[in-house]
């Protein structure tokens, strides 16, 4: 009889219709913009923009009846990028197979990477000088038209190279250089360099590099500012390891707190999609494309002013890891004395 109970229909007990969870399967059925932002990390008019955006590349050429609609697939995409929870717990939420979760989250995100060079930048002249302007009126650092600085995004040990993609601090990641202006906004993502990657190395192999190098002419074309993993060039400000007077003192000061930018950047960035702090569990490649997918989220929000503030109580440890000192030629080291002894 116990196994009836568990396993089967007693006799002569009519058997019970089987009741089906509703789920929320468009942006409307959500109660209100609150419950948006805080499932989705966006508000209702922000996730319109981007469906609506990305809805060439999204939109099913098909008869079917139920084809995914391109607002259904970005709301799975984005609660995975808000959520970092398994594919399976995603699909529960919309009542999709974890197929079909998988494919919506690869869609949006080579969609969104697809538009990249709408909403990641480099600046443009007159772009430069209010960024310039603007960082010199907070802090007081002259020339500055970015900050640059890499942060790490966990991933799963790849099957393949694994030893690579271990860190300093001994998990696996991605080591991800970004510069930002000083709204936040980046301005240059390169994401696809494994965790024991050096920051300078990563730079000093990256278009951003090549084009500052070709195109810098003197300090009037402003220059980005970085921390000691970094080597000091006629375009890059990095600050005296050994400051040796009170001027070189207050230049470092003034470096550190105008590069702080990057590092809050990259903690809004995290704090907004918790894919980026938590565990990313898929291969290298595809990890990188969801960080450029999120790169570019980022900066939809910051241009369409859709702030997200955690719930009080969220904090996020710092478990970066330390960037040795860079150990090289520099032949920036003029201009930063120059910099140092004119305004400083």
């Amino acid at each position: 009889m116990a196994d009836m109970l568990l396993f089967g229909n007693p006799a002569g007990r009519p058997a019970q219709p089987r009741r089906f969870r509703h789920f929320r399967t468009e942006l409307d059925d959500y109660y209100n913009d609150k419950n948006v932002k805080s499932r989705f990390r966006f508000n209702s008019d922000s996730i319109r923009y981007i469906a609506d955006l990305l809805s060439p590349q999204l939109a099913r050429s098909t008869k079917r009846n139920h084809a995914l609609s391109p607002t259904l697939q970005v709301l799975v995409a984005l609660r995975y990028f808000a959520s970092g929870n398994f594919l399976e717990v995603i699909g529960d939420t919309f009542g999709l197979p974890k197929s079909t979760v998988s494919r919506c989250i690869t869609d949006v995100s080579k969609a969104l990477v697809a538009n990249k060079e709408e909403f990641i930048a480099w600046p443009s002249d007159e772009e430069k000088r209010q960024i310039k302007e603007a960082f010199f009126a907070k802090k007081g650092f002259p020339g500055v038209i970015g900050c640059i600085d890499g942060t790490h995004v966990r991933i799963q040990g790849p099957p393949r190279n694994e030893n690579d993609f271990v860190n300093r601090k001994g998990f696996h990641s991605i080591n991800v250089q970004a510069i930002c202006d000083n709204k936040g906004l980046f301005t240059n993502v390169v994401a696809k360099w494994p965790g024991n990657a050096h920051d300078s190395f990563i730079f000093q192999d990256s278009g951003i590099h090549d084009k500052l190098q070709l195109e810098h002419k003197s300090v009037e074309d402003g220059v980005l500012i970085g921390d000691s993993g970094y080597g000091c060039k006629p375009f890059l400000m990095t600050p005296f390891p050994h400051p040796e007077s009170p001027k070189q003192e207050a230049y470092n000061e003034a470096l550190g707190k105008t590069r702080v930018k990057i590092e809050q950047t990259f903690g809004i960035f995290k704090r907004r999609f918790h894919l980026m702090h938590t565990e990313i569990r898929v291969d290298p490649s595809k990890a990188t494309l969801l960080i450029g997918a999120c790169a570019v989220l980022h900066n939809i929000a910051i241009i369409r002013n859709d702030v997200y503030n955690p719930p009080r109580g969220v904090v996020f440890e710092d478990d970066q890891p330390e960037v040795p000192p860079y150990e090289g030629p520099e032949d920036g080291l003029r201009i930063r004395e120059y910099i140092c002894q004119n305004y400083f």
